[in-house]
């Protein structure tokens, strides 16, 4: 009985460490970077826009990755960035600096800020890159007062961004 009890506890601690392992690579061409989401994660892609929408399923988050500008200007882009975070975030408001780091061989602008979804305040990173031929917008954004469910998605997310070969 021992043994089976045993047995039935692996296999169920596989299948929910499968469950967590599984997910994707999707592509954005227009910007030319690829960038991982979790598989149960609502994907809804806009070739025209060279852009890529994502909502978890318990609607408690959503990430969103754009085509900016064309080119590679950061500057701009901190200028440009507003309008289609629009679309995800209403009322945003950057909170604290923009810090310039390295991202997978890119130059990216880090920053925070907060804004209004579904009548909730949401807290926001986003990330400006600049890929070969144009500057992306990523912001991943979740349910104020959640960050320690959400900083290690985050990080994932933002870190598997990269440029297509």
């Amino acid at each position: 009985m021992k043994k089976t009890f045993s047995m039935l506890a692996f296999v169920f601690l596989l299948a929910a460490l499968g469950k967590g392992l599984h997910a994707e690579n999707f592509k954005n061409n227009a910007g030319g970077v690829s960038i991982w989401l979790p598989d149960d994660w609502e994907i809804d892609s806009e070739e025209q826009l060279g852009a890529l929408y994502a909502d978890a399923p318990q609607g408690d988050s959503f990430c969103v990755l754009q085509v900016l500008l064309e080119g590679n200007d950061l500057t701009a882009a901190l200028k440009a960035f507003r309008a289609p975070l629009a679309e995800e975030i209403d009322d945003f408001n950057a909170l604290g600096d923009v810090r310039r780091d390295k991202l997978n061989g890119m130059e990216v602008d880090f920053f925070s800020g907060e804004g209004q979804r579904d009548e909730k305040t949401w807290a926001v990173d986003v990330a400006l890159l600049a890929a070969k031929e144009s500057v992306l917008l990523c912001a991943f954004g979740w349910e104020k007062g959640r960050e320690e469910k959400f900083a290690l998605l985050r990080e994932k997310i933002f870190s598997s961004i990269k440029t297509l070969d």
